[in-house]
């Protein structure tokens, strides 16, 4: 059973799909479960036991909400009816899990293949964020150029975003070779992908404000442009390429749930 676990995991963790583990670390007494037991739990499925009855369904119930919160989290428990106690049993004994989380991998849809892409990509590359670039002009839609990306695509924004089938972008980002392309592609992403979705664009304030107004003339409704974060990234004043990618990133990490941060504001 436990290398099928396993195997779903790394599964699971090549499709950059949500789940946790919960690994029974300490017994002492008796307990159905033995130290070493593991169960895999995403928001829809289980598989793999730490002993079954209440514990393990309460077990799975705090994967879940361990899941919801992006943090891993350990849990001692009783296999007593005493008053207040999480689990109910007649077990006698007491167990320790460890409920280990993975959450998905930021993949970040890149808006140009220009020098702020390239030393983004690199980071990406030592994040082991999965990314794609989209640019349409030919020297800068090389795949040569970024070695580590999901793809490589020479094409508007637009047409691109409108595929059937698209990776998994948790962030869209406007990396500013042209104001139009950045807003083509943002307008896309805001129709296309879920609102989970960050969207953000490098640029002045002023930038920002012209695309607004462009948006709102092109049906963008004021709460959906107010996802648009412009300028984009956390302010440490950067001002090289390389700079600005490592700005960009690290506005992404902090917004990662369950960092103590302020996020992706």
């Amino acid at each position: 059973m436990l290398p099928g676990v396993l195997q779903m995991a790394a599964d699971l963790a090549r499709r950059n799909l949500p789940f946790a583990l919960v690994h029974l670390v300490r017994v002492k007494g008796s307990s159905p479960g033995k130290a070493g037991f593991l169960m895999l739990v995403t928001p829809g499925a289980t598989a793999g036991t730490i002993g079954g009855g209440d514990a393990e369904r309460q077990m799975i119930t705090q994967a879940r909400q361990a899941l919801a919160e992006g943090c891993s989290r350990t849990v001692h428990y009783e296999l007593s009816r005493k008053p207040g106690n999480l689990v109910r049993s007649l077990c006698g004994g007491t167990n320790e899990v460890f409920i280990e989380v993975f959450m998905p991998r930021p993949c970040l849809l890149l808006l140009g293949g220009g020098h702020v892409a390239r030393a983004a990509a690199q980071l990406c590359a030592l994040l082991d964020y999965p990314y794609a670039v989209v640019d349409d002009r030919p020297e800068f839609a090389r795949a040569e150029n970024f070695p580590g990306a999901l793809e490589v695509v020479c094409s508007r924004p637009g047409p691109y975003l409108a595929r059937a089938e698209l990776p998994a972008f948790s962030h869209v980002i406007g990396l500013g070779y042209d104001a139009e392309f950045d807003l083509e592609g943002l307008i896309a992403a805001l129709n296309r992908l879920g609102p989970a979705v960050s969207l953000g664009a490098i640029g002045s304030k002023a930038k920002y404000l012209q695309m607004t107004e462009i948006a709102h003339g092109r049906g963008v409704s004021p709460q959906a442009w107010e996802r648009v974060k412009c300028p984009v990234g956390l302010g440490i004043g950067a001002q090289t390429p390389a700079e600005i990618a490592v700005a960009i990133l690290a506005d992404v990490v902090a917004g990662l749930p369950g960092r103590e941060s302020q996020g992706w504001k």
